[in-house]
């Protein structure tokens, strides 16, 4: 088994799975499974909002948002943990990608599973939920303060 560090959060990378380099800042991991095809992305970014505020603002967003369908938003257990879910799909006419997302707050820290593949599968359920129970945080990576944040040193 493989796995992903940066000194701030560990986990399981899955088979078949490679590293793509991140196109944004806030972007820890990017894999992709040409095979299956998926993609997969753990980002973390500093957030003063807990999951609620955020639940309404990705729902607002995907409501006014003609080619997305949300199909799932829920908030969901994990590991002792309470996690928000959100499943939707967007349609170009010719192609559906289905997205499901978790998400977490500790610390003033938002953590982001994406998963994106171009067909619905419920079997993929536990494939998710495993890679979220891997998460480990040894510290939070971002310092939020008087509204601005910087890098955790430790």
């Amino acid at each position: 088994m493989t796995m992903f560090t940066n000194g701030f959060s560990t986990l399981e990378i899955p088979e078949d799975f490679e590293a793509i380099n991140a196109k944004d800042e806030f972007t820890e991991l990017y894999l992709v499974n040409t095979k299956i095809p998926m993609s997969i992305k753990f980002s973390t970014t500093p957030t003063l909002v807990g999951l609620p505020d955020i639940r309404n603002d990705i729902e607002n967003n995907l409501n006014n948002n003609p080619k997305l369908n949300l199909i799932v938003s829920d908030f969901l257990a994990v590991n002792d943990d309470i996690y928000y879910m959100i499943v939707s799909s967007f349609s170009d006419g010719e192609k559906q990608v289905r997205r499901n997302e978790f998400l977490y707050v500790e610390d003033d820290n938002l953590y982001i599973f994406e998963f994106a593949y171009p067909y619905a599968d419920r079997e993929l359920d536990d494939f998710y939920l495993n890679i979220i129970r891997s998460l480990k945080i040894s510290m939070p990576k971002y310092i939020v303060d008087d509204g601005e944040y910087r890098i955790n040193d430790g």
